[in-house]
């Protein structure tokens, strides 16, 4: 049935006395190196060059045919959304998805397909081109990453925590629940850099966002604030502030028994602070007050 589809769809051409055939044309459709595919109006595959098997991961091209597309989605929400795009013109141009492979590993892929008809005007088939961008994505993610991350720690940095005040305000409005912040700050932090090398300082600040980390729950935010200060924002709190600071406190007195860094144990300076979403008090109001409270456990540190 591809071998048929291919004669219709792809007419001999006459051009500047050059005779395009059949032959030439599957010979374009099997060595180019552009996944090619072909496709019944509700999605069997009928007909697939080498490039689009290979890079789908099937054994075989026989293995392929006979596939319905939609079953390829890693999501069928998004096959869905494809779909509905496609009625509204009969083409889509560049639209990027994922796929499922033979062995179930995913692979992200920009799709062209357009709609092909008879002299009637009545559409006989699909046929459209894959390109495998999984490397390009890849890249894409890890350049987003390193915007919103902090290299040193891997946890957030400041450029992403707007975005994070503002989607989190929202939604806590939206539900009425309450922030937590905490204000974070390692003590004798400049005596580390000045005894120990900046390397060490370094290690320090890995081993505080490893404790933070750990601390909280998956949906919560860990930044670094900046120099040796991080904030934690602790999303839907309802009263659990206070038992995080104490985790924290006590997660790091447990780290500096297993692996001390040097001869003085690394402590925390911790301000709390709440948001309520029903107040008149803006968020970063209330990091300005997580911030004080900080400064001023950090004071009683440095007189004890």
């Amino acid at each position: 049935m591809g071998r048929e589809i291919m004669k219709r769809t792809m007419p001999f051409k006459q051009q500047g006395g050059f005779h395009i055939g059949e032959q030439q044309y599957r010979s374009l459709f099997e060595g180019i190196p552009i996944g090619l595919y072909i496709t019944t109006l509700d999605g069997q595959i009928l007909d697939a060059n080498p490039a689009l098997v290979q890079m789908l991961g099937y054994p075989s091209k026989k293995a392929l045919l006979g596939i319905v597309a939609s079953d390829l989605y890693a999501n069928p929400v998004d096959r869905e959304h494809q779909r509905s795009l496609f009625e509204d013109d009969l083409l889509i141009h560049n639209y990027e998805t994922q796929l499922k492979q033979w062995d179930g590993r995913l692979i992200w892929v920009r799709d062209t397909c357009r709609a092909i008809r008879d002299k009637s005007g009545a559409i006989q088939h699909f046929e459209g081109s894959l390109l495998d961008i999984t490397e390009e994505k890849a890249s894409e993610q890890k350049l987003i990453h390193m915007a919103r991350h902090d290299l040193l720690t891997g946890v957030f940095n400041r450029y992403a925590l707007a975005e994070m005040l503002e989607q989190e305000a929202a939604r806590a409005q939206r539900y009425m629940h309450p922030i937590g912040v905490l204000m974070i700050d390692v003590n004798r932090f400049k005596e580390v850099n000045d005894r120990f090398g900046h390397a060490t300082g370094d290690k320090v600040l890995q081993l505080v966002a490893e404790v933070l980390c750990s601390s909280v729950r998956g949906t919560d935010y860990v930044v670094r604030y900046g120099g040796d200060e991080f904030l934690l924002l602790l999303i839907e709190t309802n009263g659990e502030t206070q038992i995080v600071r104490d985790r924290i406190i006590e997660t790091m007195a447990s780290r500096n028994l297993v692996s001390p860094l040097f001869d003085f144990p690394i402590t925390l300076s911790i301000g709390i602070a709440h948001w309520m979403p029903d107040s008149n008090v803006s968020i970063e109001s209330v990091l300005s007050q997580a911030d004080q409270a900080m400064y001023a456990e950090k004071r009683r540190h440095a007189s004890t």
